[in-house]
């Protein structure tokens, strides 16, 4: 409770010590520019108090304005103001000020070191018409107290009004530019080079209004020898140089002119002031102006050099990313990029399989350790990671021994509008991610997506390929064994039986007189016949099943396992739920049986299977195939490229149908087949 009544405390006294100085530097002012009030005591043509009082609402705040109201009161009343015109002259002034102020936010968006010509030209707008509220209030408080008679009302508005327009043209631009001194950038040469200049700029202005002006025009067109001054310091030190400028020319003419000197000392004293605050405005309103512009081109053309770096950025890394093609050389060359090229500190690449783990290892990084990245998550990942643009920053005290980096940033990797990882970097600088940089960063981001696609299916048109080639080889030495099965098949066993059979018949012809001999070789006979007929059935069995063309999948099934199982001395149990003796597409039934029938033959190859359940299920306009076994089972993933073929071919298979086909299989658990495909009544 304590610190924050001390907090409280010494706010509000900083606050009051703001006013009082403000009041009192604005009274001083005051007091310079009444020295100059020769019309009358309360109008003076040279008013820097309203310069003064602009500056220090557009640099402190709104909040500041009592300041202004007490220098104008308190000086008032001391130099011996009626109490009357005291307060006319306080509201007059405040609301000059207030007026100025708001104007020049809400309708220009003015900024204080008037780097555009829109903040020059707005300031000259809203000061002519700001400053004529002060001169209106203040000429109608002297006419209303009787200072003043209604013959003079206008040369006092006009006198009023110049003083504090010169006020809001001079002294203002100079307390704002200067608010913020020049950037160290300048070199020795830019300091020698603003030596000169203001040396010969003093010189020039003192000649031309510190003498005493001789008959003729020839010394009132000597006043536009300090343009060329002007112009050079507008052109080669912007705004400082201009308004310092400015303020030097303003400062010896009205010295002059006040000792009667100078080209505008050919009238009184007042009316020389107001026709050389004329002048000043000219001088002022040239100088600021092409400062603006100066400012302005060269902000454009750096701006044009940047977007020319961040065009080169973007074309050297997208053609980086083309010469790349393996996936691991891909992130890798991200966060180099980002690095090199981007100015971060560290990046990191994180897919999201890998980010439910805290400390699980990057893809890859650039800029820091494996145990730094490790030690930059925990401490920038407390909470849970979004799906778009993140961005934080801490100060130096608040990181402390945590990490030495101030700005933190995380962008998903998006192709197609799917998140594939995303890209994390840390910058030593606290305003390192700016609304410049971070348009850069997602175009990079968008790149750097896309090269990662491409290497993702390129890697899988790879393997594809080499699936392709090794089931291609693996179907062509599957073809060859099958011709060389029924080769041997025809030859060893039917050419046999046929062989058998034409001994036979011939000594069936011998013994044709022998009656009891001939039923005898007719018995043989038929049983080599048999023999021979149910060879060729097994072999158009193992071809392709009659029954699956004929009596349907259901069937063909059935008579096929319970071969399978009596021939391999296995179990399985066979059931179809929902199928009946409704008949499938041709191509269906054709491609689960060959399922069935390859899933039967792993088991038997490699599960090490003594139980096997297979299941037919036709539901919700699909059909699908299930065969499980109680083998030994492996990781799918894992699998080597020569035990993988009769699956991929089996995947083919059903994915060709439109169908889906999954495996699930882990060690020592068996293993379980689904083929589905869709199977419209």
């Amino acid at each position: 409770m304590r610190p924050t009544l001390f907090r409280n405390a010494k706010s509000v006294l900083a606050y009051l010590l703001k006013i009082f100085v403000l009041a009192v530097i604005y009274h001083l002012a005051a007091r310079v520019g009444l020295k100059m009030a020769y019309v009358q005591f309360n109008t003076s043509p040279v008013w820097p108090p309203t310069g003064i009082a602009l500056a220090a609402l557009l640099i402190f705040g709104y909040k500041i304005w009592p300041g202004i109201s007490l220098g104008v009161l308190l000086g008032s009343l001391l130099t011996g103001a009626n109490p009357a015109v005291s307060v006319g002259l306080t509201i007059g002034n405040t609301l000059e000020a207030l007026a100025g102020a708001y104007l020049l936010k809400r309708f220009i968006g003015f900024q204080n070191a008037m780097d555009r010509i829109r903040d020059a030209v707005g300031l000259a707008a809203v000061s002519v018409f700001s400053t004529s509220i002060s001169a209106t209030i203040g000429a109608i408080t002297l006419l209303l107290t009787g200072r003043i008679n209604w013959s003079v009302f206008e040369a006092i508005w006009t006198t009023w009004w110049i003083g504090d327009l010169l006020g809001a043209f001079v002294v203002a631009p100079a307390l704002l530019v200067w608010a913020k001194p020049p950037s160290l950038r300048s070199n020795n040469r830019q300091y020698l080079e603003g030596a000169i200049l203001l040396a010969l700029l003093v010189f020039v202005t003192w000649y031309v209004f510190g003498s005493k002006p001789p008959d003729g025009i020839f010394h009132q067109a000597l006043i536009y020898l300090v343009f060329p001054f002007i112009i050079w310091a507008s052109l080669r030190l912007e705004q400082h140089g201009a308004t310092l400028a400015i303020f030097v020319v303003s400062g010896i003419a009205i010295w002059g002119t006040v000792q009667g000197l100078g080209p505008f000392s050919m009238e009184s004293i007042n009316d020389s002031l107001v026709l050389l605050q004329t002048f000043t405005a000219v001088v002022s309103l040239t100088g600021l102006v092409l400062a603006a512009a100066t400012i302005e081109r060269r902000n454009a053309m750096q701006e044009v050099q940047r977007r020319a770096e961040e065009l080169a950025t973007l074309n050297d890394s997208s053609r980086t990313f083309l010469d790349t093609f393996e996936i691991s050389s891909i992130y890798q060359t991200i966060c180099r990029l980002a690095v090199t090229r981007l100015g971060l500190d560290v990046a990191w690449v994180d897919i999201p399989s890998r980010e439910e783990d805290e400390d699980a290892r990057p893809s890859a990084f650039q800029g820091i350790s494996l145990e730094g990245v490790i030690a930059q998550k925990r401490h920038w990942e407390r909470e849970s990671q979004s799906e778009s643009a993140l961005i934080k920053t801490i100060d130096g005290l608040s990181s402390g021994k945590d990490t030495p980096y101030h700005a933190y940033a995380a962008y998903p990797l998006i192709f197609s509008g799917q998140p594939i990882g995303m890209l994390k970097m840390l910058s030593k600088r606290k305003d390192f991610f700016s609304e410049d940089k971070c348009i850069l960063i997602q175009s990079f981001v968008n790149l750097a997506a896309v090269a990662i696609q491409n290497a993702w299916l390129l890697d899988e048109v790879r393997t594809t390929n080499r699936q392709l080639h090794a089931l291609s080889q693996r179907l062509m030495t599957v073809q060859e064994n099958e011709r060389l099965q029924l080769s041997r098949e025809l030859h060893d066993e039917s050419g046999q039986l046929l062989a058998a059979l034409t001994v036979q018949l011939g000594l069936l012809e011998r013994e044709a007189n022998d009656p009891a001999a001939i039923q005898a070789r007719v018995v043989e006979l038929k049983r080599t016949a048999n023999m021979i007929q149910e060879n060729l059935h097994r072999l158009a069995v193992n071809l392709r099943p009659a029954s699956l063309d004929h009596l349907g999948l259901v069937t063909a099934l059935g008579q096929f396992i319970r071969e399978f199982s009596r021939q391999n001395a296995i179990k399985v149990e066979f059931e179809a739920v929902g199928i009946g003796d409704r008949r499938l597409p041709i191509e269906v039934e054709t491609a689960l049986f060959r399922i069935v029938q390859e899933a039967l033959t792993n088991v038997i190859l490699h599960a090490n299977a003594t139980r096997v359940d297979v299941l037919l299920n036709q539901a919700n306009g699909r059909v699908s195939a299930i065969v499980e076994d109680n083998g030994i089972g492996f990781i799918p993933a894992s699998a080597v490229m020569k035990d993988q073929i009769g699956l991929f071919g089996m995947r083919e298979r059903i994915e060709m149908l439109g169908g889906t086909f999954t495996i699930e299989s882990s060690p020592g658990k068996g293993t379980v087949i689904k083929a589905e495909v869709p199977c419209h009544d």
